[in-house]
């Protein structure tokens, strides 16, 4: 596993021990990132939403995605877990690409998460496969104050996993990649 872009291109990063953890592969990365460049065409106005305000790495396991959100220029990324070990791993990739100013790691459930100062301007979703967790952290985040209407939720899932269809989720677009689907939209409740 690698930083795939951005300032810290081509810099390793450890991913946790075990299975319990499903790292997004670097082609899917990059590909994603790829399309998150053009994000203002979801937008009416100028907003560009993976360079302002926090992103959130949900489901974090090894810090890949809001790690790479950072070295694409993102300012900060909050990055959740409830696994010891993948905190444990988070802490040391942000350690190892000296990011501690620009990345937190919080023990916390997507689920049941703590309150937000602000919305997010990007939540990464990566929950574990074949468990139906998107719709219901969807709807705890925005509960928490973590999505708002301009937030851009991109959802990793199996594809044989349901659709999000929740009541105010407006899909921008959606891909597959092997045994990957990646659903981006957004939520106002």
């Amino acid at each position: 596993m690698r930083i795939v872009g951005g300032s810290h291109r081509g810099r390793a990063l450890t991913p946790p021990a075990g299975r319990e953890t499903r790292p997004t592969l670097d082609r899917v990365r990059e590909a994603l990132f790829s399309i998150l460049s053009h994000a203002s065409r979801w937008y009416e106005d100028d907003f560009h939403p993976l360079f302002d305000g926090v992103i959130l790495d949900a489901y974090a396991g090894s810090g890949a995605l809001g790690l790479e959100a950072i070295s694409r220029g993102a300012s900060k990324s909050v990055l959740f877990d409830t696994d010891r070990g993948a905190l444990a791993v988070i802490e040391e990739n942000i350690t190892n690409l000296k990011l501690g100013d620009q990345a937190r790691v919080q023990r916390a459930d997507a689920t049941k998460p703590p309150r937000a100062s602000a919305p997010a301007s990007m939540v990464f979703l990566d929950p574990p496969y074949g468990k139906q967790l998107l719709e219901t952290s969807i709807t705890a985040l925005a509960a928490a104050g973590w999505i708002d209407g301009n937030t851009l939720i991109i959802a990793e899932r199996d594809p044989r996993d349901p659709e999000i269809t929740l009541d105010g989720f407006e899909l921008c677009d959606s891909r597959k990649y092997g045994k990957c689907q990646i659903d981006i939209g957004r939520f106002s409740a």
